[in-house]
């Protein structure tokens, strides 16, 4: 099986994450973290629209009524698609900021919070209901990052990032509770640089961007590597199925830090097709 990489979104993003397939918009939404962009890319014009946050934008998703959920400085915004503000919860003090988060499958919202300067134990893992209700699922992490469900919705996977880590828990989809007790599924010798954001397919396996190890790698449910793919800079950050039958592989990447010269793509968004593999269909949050 032959991968063909390519690259979707030419841009020199600070720090790109969080790449998310909207198929009613033909879109993938995405952030930039340290510019507090939330990015559209518009599959059939090519085009990349930009709303800005006045403050870091960990991840984004889309809303059932319209607009956004964000993962922000402060805690959670709901962002109308006029980038206006219409509804925030601030629980976060000042040096600890949302990081990566994404939609469970009952379309609840789920953040990693971490200090800035990522020092241990001040970093948690938050969900937010419909309500607008946020409770510390898991307090004294560090830099939890990429996060997913296996297809039957009864595995969390969460990555701890200066750990080298990736944990699974057992998952209650009707509560959106965590099993009493977490497994290290994949452990720091996998990787020369960092975990960072995840996505999973539709069989299983957990698909990996490597920051400073520019890769992608699949990992099966238990924990072994399967395949690794070259992306071709040094920061990949995270990765998401895209396209009408999810299957291209988009895979965000940042710049920040890096040598224009000696990395020219990084900041922008890479498209790995024929991995013979497809994702699964995200929701939407419902608050």
């Amino acid at each position: 099986m032959t991968e063909h990489i390519t690259i979707a979104v030419s841009r020199r993003a600070e720090c790109g994450e969080g790449p998310v397939w909207d198929a009613a918009a033909n879109a993938v939404h995405w952030v930039d973290i340290l510019a507090g962009e939330i990015l559209t890319t518009d599959l059939e014009r090519g085009t990349t629209v930009a709303m800005t946050y006045p403050a870091t934008v960990g991840a984004a998703a889309p809303r059932t009524q319209g607009g956004w959920v964000a993962a922000v400085a402060s805690g959670f915004v709901a962002i109308e698609s006029d980038g206006q503000v219409s509804h925030r919860v601030d629980i976060l003090p000042p040096g600890i900021r949302m990081n990566d988060a994404k939609t469970d499958p009952r379309g609840r919202f789920w953040a990693g919070s971490c200090a800035t300067d990522f020092a241990p134990g001040f970093g948690g893992l938050w969900r937010l209901d419909e309500e607008w209700r946020a409770t510390l699922v898991l307090p004294n992490l560090t830099q939890p990052n990429g996060m997913g469900w296996s297809p039957a919705g009864d595995v969390f996977y969460l990555v701890e990032t200066q750990a080298k880590q990736i944990l699974s828990f057992p998952f209650d989809a009707d509560t959106g509770a965590l099993g009493p007790s977490s497994t290290v599924l994949v452990d720091a010798v996998e990787f020369t640089g960092y975990p960072d954001g995840l996505t999973v397919d539709a069989a299983g396996n957990l698909w990996v961007a490597e920051f400073a190890g520019s890769a992608v790698h699949e990992f099966s449910p238990d924990g072994r590597r399967l395949r690794s793919v070259a992306i071709p800079t040094t920061q990949p950050t995270s990765c998401a199925f895209v396209g009408s039958a999810l299957d291209e592989l988009w895979v965000t990447s940042a710049a920040f830090q890096t040598d224009p010269v000696a990395d020219p793509a990084a900041g922008s968004v890479f498209q790995v097709s024929g991995l013979g593999t497809a994702g699964m269909a995200s929701e939407r949050f419902r608050g």
